[in-house]
């Protein structure tokens, strides 16, 4: 039998240890919260972006109109749940080479934290989505170069929706392409022949070939020329696209060379021939002073201002952001800022991606932001698109465009014409 001495030990022993115990409980039920964030949290977004060499103005110039809109975007933010979220744009120079691409890619990620990247155009689309997509780093970007297209083209390029889950094309650069040439028909119905000219690189690639199969099937009427990188006389040419009955040249893209071409088309004589280049004007000087006001008068070139397209609606709040972003631009150059060239690229990437980050729940779950980009509508400085594209490139990743025109009339942009892009199936 217990002795009850030895029992009444035993209960003092568990009431001490049970007062102990809730003595504890106490201390720890008192203790402060942590802190929670009482203002918003940063992001930071990667922008490889050339910054030097012969492609640094596509770089530099946009940069004000890049910042002033992450400053505008900034004043509220944008919300994931309860907690508000800034983005800081986090610009490297990726030199416009897969070298340069690539260490730019590694230095966004492991230096700045960078799980996202937008705003690229560079020809290095394959260096850095070798880095991103291993490492689950988002990354909108353009198409159009030749490995910027899917692998199952004819031809082929470099993207595979299998291996690369993590690529959004943001700004359809191929796309836009094909329905500016429509744009261009739109604005000159009694065309006689279009004349599209692009370098030897990406003769037989496989955007060509769907370009040229999709003009053929609209019947719209063409003829090529190609020109080796470093060409600067482009007189042969300009006659050969002359005599072939070619009154619209369209150029794809090459900035020097699509100046020399309005020079020279002036110097022979064409005054009458159309010449357009698949971007917008990155600097009015430049292209006067190169080419000479008279021969700039009546270029034709991609046009970018939200509030001026006629066939795409735009949310009249995000038109105002980017009225106020020119304002801030024009302030931070000290001088009059009216380049828009830039609304498709860094500020519609990050609406892209703040949107779909808020259908997903999630700031920092790749997977579930890239199924919300999937098949996503979003609401941008382009217009309002649904990403298509699931056939077409294997994935629904590609956003879509005003294909907006404008012609310069006494040096000023003034709109020509707008052919928006079909959803892609």
């Amino acid at each position: 039998m217990i002795k009850w001495y030895k029992v009444s030990s035993l209960l003092v022993v568990v009431v001490m240890v049970l007062s102990l115990l809730a003595t504890a409980c106490a201390a720890e039920q008192q203790k402060p919260a942590p802190p929670q964030p009482t203002g918003p949290i940063t992001i930071n977004v990667g922008v490889p972006m050339p910054l030097s060499g012969t492609a640094a103005p596509w770089g530099q110039i946009p940069t004000p109109l890049r910042e002033g809109f992450i400053q505008v975007f900034n004043k509220d933010g944008f919300k994931v749940g309860d907690q508000t979220y800034n983005i800081k744009m986090v610009q490297v120079d990726d030199e416009n080479t897969p070298e340069g691409g690539s260490a730019a890619a590694k230095e966004l990620i492991e230096n700045d934290g960078c799980k996202f990247f937008v705003g690229h155009w560079s020809w290095n689309f394959s260096a850095i989505a070798a880095v991103t997509n291993p490492a689950k780093v988002i990354f909108l970007t353009r198409n159009g170069a030749p490995d910027a297209l899917p692998a199952s083209w004819a031809g082929g390029g470099a993207y595979d929706p299998k291996t690369m889950p993590y690529v959004v094309f943001g700004t359809p650069s191929q796309e836009e392409f094909l329905a500016d040439c429509f744009a261009l028909v739109d604005a000159f119905p009694n065309y006689k022949k279009i004349g599209l000219v692009d370098s030897s690189v990406s003769k037989g690639g496989p955007g060509w070939i769907a370009v040229q199969k999709a003009l053929d099937k609209q019947g719209v009427r063409w003829a090529s020329e190609w020109f080796t990188p470093g060409t600067t006389d482009f007189s042969p040419m300009l006659t050969r696209l002359h005599e072939e009955g070619c009154d619209i040249v369209f150029v794809a893209g090459w900035v020097g060379e699509y100046m020399a071409m309005l020079k020279q088309r002036w110097e022979l004589g064409y005054k009458d021939m159309h010449i357009a280049c698949s971007g917008p004007f990155v600097s009015m000087d430049i292209y006067q002073s190169v080419v000479g006001v008279d021969a700039f008068e009546g270029a034709i070139g991609s046009y970018e201002a939200p509030w001026a397209f006629k066939k795409t609606k735009v949310n009249p709040n995000i038109i105002a952001q980017c009225q106020e972003t020119l304002k801030i631009a024009a302030q931070t150059t000290g001088g009059p800022y009216d380049y828009t060239g830039e609304f498709p690229w860094v500020p519609a990437h990050v609406e892209i991606l703040t949107q779909a980050m808020q259908k997903a729940g999630s700031v920092s779950d790749p997977d579930a932001i890239m199924n919300a980009i999937r098949g996503g509508t979003f609401d941008t400085t382009a217009g309002k698109w649904t990403m298509s594209g699931a056939q077409t490139y294997g994935s629904p990743i590609v956003f879509g465009t005003p294909a907006s025109l404008c012609s310069i009339q006494n040096g000023k942009e003034v709109y020509l014409s707008e052919h928006p892009m079909e959803p892609l199936p």
